[in-house]
């Protein structure tokens, strides 16, 4: 099978979407069988063999943070015509036959009839929670989805909660749809006390901490956080790691005034490096809105590391039984939630025990070899 891969979002540094695609396709490239899988990466312009290289975190968060001082509009007509480039050499590359199935992992299927497409949706978050988005990202998506979600041949999702959605909203066909969940990446497990240790003293963290892992974007909730953490009876530490996101940050500027130094802001950091954070980690705290499947919460898990998390969206459904759930827009069940866990060690412990073999539950050769089965199904059934 030669797939053809939109690439662009690997063009990114490794958050959910590029982590999820970079963990797909090098997993789906070492599976040995018969069926093996070929696969093409298109960024717009051209078709290479294998993955792009990771792109530098500094460079691309500085190029991020001044776009974000562009106005809506300008950005959504740099956003159209851009897509306008990527369909039309997307239709003239796609036309050659070289290649027998096209997965589209964009925010919409781009319009092209030479190849069955799969297109990966991994929320509904432009709909449901369209005002913690980029303006200018909302309008594409309005524009562009309902003209083209015909293009998608099959739509591949992470999760049964968002595989519902999907079919409650678009009223998909239930065979044309399919949910195969993500899994943490192999990095993700517990570190030695004595790694942890030198980890914290480099980075300036004292004593114990919560740790919160995800872009510093409003659907992320992090004001509730802070909230939580004002009713708290722990003065624990909170520890920010992510990118600087986008929207409006006049809760980090609460959070400093009421935390003062128990805030620590680490911004993006390496695999290893947030693997020791996951493991010295009093607990996670997830208090998102809304999510798709939610990485760090099986990231943490994997690393033995207590996790708190929303009981919305698809939290549950990913965290199985193995966290303790609270409702994120309640600041008062999640503080209770937080003390619960920080004053109760055997509480703590069944946590840390339930949730490594939650997180053992997922794994990047079962998610490859789901959706190679996906990418095959959709090929018999283009050339029936």
């Amino acid at each position: 099978m030669n797939l053809l891969v939109n690439a662009v979002p690997l063009l990114a540094i490794p958050t959910g979407i590029p982590r999820y695609l970079r963990n797909l396709y090098g997993t789906l490239q070492a599976l040995e069988g018969p069926e093996s899988v070929q696969v093409f990466c298109f960024d717009g312009k051209r078709s290479l063999r294998g993955l792009p290289k990771p792109v530098e975190p500094g460079p691309w968060t500085r190029k991020r943070t001044l776009l974000e001082k562009i106005p809506a509009s300008l950005l959504l007509g740099f956003r159209c015509a851009r897509w306008w480039a990527y369909e039309q050499s997307l239709r003239w590359i796609s036309a050659g036959r070289r290649y027998d199935l096209y997965h589209e992992t964009g925010f919409v299927p781009a319009a092209q009839s030479h190849l069955p497409t799969v297109f990966s949706l991994y929320d509904l978050s432009l709909l449901r929670y369209a005002e913690t988005h980029p303006r200018d990202r909302v309008l594409f998506f309005e524009m562009y989805m309902k003209r083209r979600l015909h293009h998608a041949t099959h739509i591949l999702t992470i999760s049964r909660f968002v595989q519902d959605e999907i079919q409650d909203l678009f009223r998909w066909p239930e065979g044309r749809i399919s949910a195969v969940p993500l899994a943490p990446d192999a990095v993700f497990s517990p570190r030695p006390a004595d790694r942890v240790v030198h980890v914290k003293k480099r980075l300036g963290i004292p004593g114990d901490y919560l740790l919160f892992v995800g872009s510093l974007e409003p659907r992320k909730n992090l004001w509730g956080l802070i909230q939580a953490l004002r009713i708290c009876r722990s003065h624990i530490a909170l520890v920010l790691v992510g990118w600087s996101g986008w929207g409006e940050k006049t809760w980090l500027g609460e959070a400093c005034r009421h935390l003062g130094q128990r805030l620590i802001g680490l911004g993006f950091v390496d695999d290893e490096l947030l693997a020791c954070l996951y493991s010295g980690a009093s607990a996670l705290v997830y208090p998102s809105l809304y999510e798709g499947f939610g990485l760090p919460i099986v990231e943490a898990m994997a690393c033995g590391c207590p996790v708190i998390c929303s009981n919305t969206s698809s939290m549950p459904e990913v965290a199985g039984g193995a966290a303790r759930l609270v409702d994120p827009r309640d600041p008062e069940d999640l503080a209770a939630a937080i003390d619960h866990v920080l004053e109760s060690s055997q509480y703590r412990q069944e946590l840390i025990r339930k949730g490594l073999a939650r997180a053992a539950r997922y794994s990047w050769e079962r998610t490859a070899r789901e959706t190679r089965a996906v990418f095959e199904k959709v090929l018999e059934e283009a050339r029936s």
